[in-house]
Parts: structure tokens; C-alpha cells; sequence
């Protein structure tokens, strides 16, 4: 009998396969890293002008957008009824690499999700309800960002005073988190699957192993009426209220960083203030065409906090200080976790799994 069909074959071909997607994205983050180091190595150095304990702060702050995520995944994994809840270490450490591969990858963060699919499958949890949590995750973060821009928006309109360009950009902002909701409500499981990972598989450097999702969901002999997302909302409320109220604190979280940093420089600004540079930002920045939004989303943060009022030098030097924090950061980190990811054993799809609940 050859050696691959054996178990010993065939975790060789595992490991091999392992180091082949490891080097793969090790190359592509190298290149990455190399093309964009002169920004890196000034954001370094505006390390240095920052109070310590306020850094320290910022530091924690951004922690805690992970820890938040791992805790909405751990709520709604929860649901499943699973014999064994998998530890909150792993779920924290899957919301990195979900991080990183939509840093490194771009694809309006549909990258991350598909990580969380493979991550969700080797908990061996079935393929209609990875789906399920996957659009619910995404419910209750569509849903606390359409939440925090209507607040915000009716904050500009009948108590503070702020250019046009904000209330165009929260009106924007509701309108597209509204449709974007809307349709993942809509979303059927053959239909969603294919429009999220067909995206995905367009990079040919990638493509093989998001095939590997399709092929999983072709064994599970799931049809498109499988998916029961209205029936998951409704029988588990409670977490996902939870969930909902989870992503409020990575948006707060996310705002806690901002405000570290500015007084960590000696700077005084609103909360306010910068809870409205902040989500104006991400408005801004919902469809990227650069990775982790690039360029984007730094000048538009520097454009909203200027024309709130932050000195233009300022400005730039907390957008930079931030994006240190929250995007280039977690690359390396995000790139070891994956690495061991990839050596803990698959678990077949076919394995036993727990009905909808």
C-alpha cells in the first residue's frame, strides 16, 4: 500500500500541505511588510512621543476588540449545544487570524470570514450552522453599527454642530448597513456561500484552499432551504443580545484606542468627537479596494478629525499611531497563529453534529 493512504501518509501530506499555505502567506506578508516599511518605521517612531501608561492603555484597548469578537463567536458557538465548548484562548486567537487575513488579503473582510468557516468546521459544527452564526455574527455587527451611526446622526442634527460631510456620511452610512443587513437576512445557503467565497476564489494564489469550503458544503448534500437563519435568531435571543451588545463594546473598544493615543500625546478631544472621526471613517471605508482599506481609510480618518477641529499635524499622527495599533500589529501575530492553526488536526465534515437549535 503506498505511504499516503496510510495515517502516517496522510498526515505527512497534511504537514506538507501545512507548510506549502504557511510559506505561501509568509511570502505574501513579507512583500507586504518590505513594500510599505518606510510607514511602518515611522509609525514606530511616533511610539516614542506617546505618554507610556497611555499607551499601555491604547495597547489594552485594542486587545479588547479581540477579546469582544472571541466572546460574540464563544455566545453564538454556545447555540450549537456542542459536547465541548471550545476555549476562549482558541476563539480570541481565531479573531486574530480572521484579522490578519483581512489585513494581508483584500476582499471587504470576506477573507476573515472565510477563515472563521474552516475554524467553526474543525469544531465540528455543521455546514448549515457555521452559516447560520456566520450570518448572525454579521447581523448584530450591521446592526450595532446601524445603531451607533443613527445615534451619532441625530446627535449632528439637533445637538452639535459639524460640517455636511458628516450627516452625508452617517445618512450614507445607515443606508448601507441597513441593505447590507437586509441582504444577509435574505441570504439563502448555496446563494450566500457562492457570492462570499466566489469573490474570494478570483486570487489565484488562494483560490485552491477557499475551494475546499465548496467542496465541504458539496459532501454535506445541503440544499438551499437547509438554512434556517430567521429559526436560529428566534430560539436563541438571549445570546444573540449578548452578541449585539458585544460588538457596541468593540465599536467602543475601537474608540477607547483613539482616545488613549490623543492623550497620551497631551491632546484633549471628545469622546464625541472621536466616536464620530471613527465611524465616519469605517463608513468610508466599508468597500476597500486596498488591503485593510490603505490609504483609504488613513486619509479619511486625518480628513474627518481635522474638520472636527484637531490640528492637521495632530491629526495625521493619531490616524498613524492607531492604524500601528489595529492594523500593522496583528499581521505578525496573526501570521504565528495561523502557522500553528494549520497544525492541529482536520476533523472530517462528515463527523457527528448537533441539530440547529
Amino acid at each position: 500500500m503506498n505511504n499516503i493512504d496510510t495515517p502516517t501518509g496522510q498526515s505527512e501530506k497534511l504537514n506538507t500541505k501545512s507548510w506549502l499555505l504557511f510559506f505561501i502567506f509568509f511570502i505574501l506578508v513579507l512583500i507586504f511588510v518590505i513594500y510599505y516599511f518606510n510607514e511602518i518605521k515611522k509609525d514606530l517612531l511616533l511610539l516614542k512621543k506617546v505618554n507610556f501608561y497611555w499607551l499601555i492603555l491604547a495597547i489594552i484597548a485594542q486587545i479588547l476588540t479581540y477579546f469582544f469578537t472571541a466572546i460574540i463567536y464563544r455566545l453564538l458557538i454556545r447555540a450549537c449545544k456542542l459536547k465541548q465548548m471550545p476555549r476562549l484562548s482558541d476563539v480570541f486567537e481565531a479573531s486574530i487570524i480572521a484579522q490578519f487575513f483581512n489585513q494581508v488579503i483584500p476582499g471587504a473582510q470576506l477573507s476573515g470570514n472565510t477563515f472563521i468557516f474552516n475554524f467553526l468546521i474543525k469544531l465540528r459544527i455543521g455546514a448549515v450552522q457555521v452559516v447560520s452564526l456566520i450570518l448572525t455574527e454579521l447581523l448584530t455587527f450591521y446592526a450595532a453599527m446601524e445603531i451607533t451611526t443613527l445615534l451619532l446622526l441625530s446627535a449632528c442634527l439637533s445637538i452639535y454642530k459639524v460640517p455636511n460631510a458628516f450627516e452625508i456620511t452617517l445618512g450614507a452610512g445607515a443606508v448601507v448597513y441597513l441593505v447590507f443587513g437586509f441582504l444577509v437576512a435574505l441570504a439563502g445557503r448555496k446563494k450566500f456561500l457562492n457570492i462570499l467565497y466566489g469573490k474570494i476564489t478570483k486570487i489565484k494564489i488562494i483560490k485552491k484552499w477557499f475551494q475546499n469550503i465548496n467542496n465541504s458544503i458539496n459532501k454535506s448534500k445541503v440544499s438551499n432551504n437547509d438554512i434556517q437563519l430567521p429559526v436560529f435568531l428566534k430560539r436563541n435571543k438571549k445570546p444573540v443580545a449578548e452578541a449585539f451588545t458585544c460588538q457596541i463594546f468593540v465599536i467602543a473598544s475601537d474608540a477607547l484606542t483613539i482616545y488613549a493615543l490623543f492623550n497620551g500625546l497631551g491632546i484633549t478631544v471628545s469622546p464625541y468627537t472621536i466616536l464620530l472621526g471613527l465611524v465616519s471613517t469605517k463608513i468610508i471605508s466599508t468597500l476597500p479596494f486596498l488591503p485593510g482599506a490603505l490609504i483609504l481609510y488613513e486619509s479619511s480618518m486625518s480628513f474627518f478629525f481635522v474638520s472636527l477641529g484637531v490640528p492637521l499635524g495632530p491629526a495625521i499622527m493619531i490616524t498613524l499611531l492607531y492604524r500601528l495599533l489595529s492594523f500593522w500589529f496583528p499581521i505578525p501575530v496573526g501570521l504565528f497563529l495561523y502557522r500553528r492553526w494549520l497544525q492541529r488536526p482536520a476533523v472530517p465534515f462528515n463527523s457527528p453534529t448537533s441539530r440547529i437549535t
